[in-house]
């Protein structure tokens, strides 16, 4: 048996919702103006998604015996 291990690249776009609290509509706008990253509570939907690149590589071979 033969074992091959495939790692791809594939290009996802995601859309992303999350809500924000503060005091005044001004400091909920302030913090969501400054989060980089979505957090952990954020809803997300993939919108699309294109393959780049894979590669397939040999990773194990048993020898059975057989030939």
């Amino acid at each position: 048996m033969v074992k091959v291990i495939k790692k791809s690249d594939i290009e996802i776009v995601a859309e992303f919702e999350e809500i924000f609290d503060g005091a005044t509509v001004e400091e909920a706008t302030e913090k969501a103006h400054n989060q980089k990253m979505p957090g952990e509570s954020a809803k997300f939907i993939i919108t699309d998604t294109r393959f780049t690149k894979a590669n397939i590589k040999l990773i194990g071979e048993v020898n059975d015996g057989s030939k």
